[in-house]
């Protein structure tokens, strides 16, 4: 007897823990202020740009962020031609300038991880920008989330800074 109401107190337990573990999050309350832009710093829309996108000065933009803690400088080079994104390169950079999608070791270990490397996640990153023409618009790349991040993040860091 006693077996069996042990038994039964820990099923119980068990799905007590089971609820509380499954239960959905609720999301964190949008910001309720949104920041001033001015129209130095944002590319200006035109009569000719279709809703949605945005209209850049023609020209190449670079853009560069601090190294994170693993040491990878995030890089991006754009080119800009008749107000549209043309080109996008990429990359992150190690202390010596070797690029993160050529280190054939660590794109194995991030595909295993993650189901997804550099070389894959990069190109994709790219692509996206220059279909949507605007990096709030670019999608986070499941398996590359701080990836997108750090991408979106460079790509605001060269719109802002304007050609080069």
């Amino acid at each position: 007897m006693k077996n069996k109401i042990l038994i039964l107190f820990v099923v119980m337990l068990m799905v007590g823990f089971a609820t509380v573990g499954c239960r959905t999050q609720e999301a964190p309350p949008a910001p309720t202020e949104t920041p001033e832009e001015t129209p130095d710093e944002t590319p200006e829309m035109t009569d000719e740009t279709p809703e949605g996108e945005m209209n850049y000065e023609d020209g190449s933009y670079r853009g560069e962020l601090e190294p994170n803690e693993k040491g990878w400088t995030s890089v991006v080079d754009i080119v800009v031609e008749n107000g549209r994104i043309t080109e996008v390169d990429y990359d992150e950079l190690d202390e010596e300038g070797n690029r993160k999608s050529e280190n054939e070791e660590y794109n194995e270990l991030w595909e295993s991880a993650a189901g997804i490397s550099a070389k894959e996640a990069y190109p994709a990153l790219e692509q996206q920008l220059i279909e949507v023409q605007d990096v709030q618009a670019v999608e986070v790349i499941t398996g590359a989330t701080l990836t997108t991040k750090d991408f979106k993040e460079v790509v605001e860091k060269a719109v802002e800074e304007g050609p080069q």
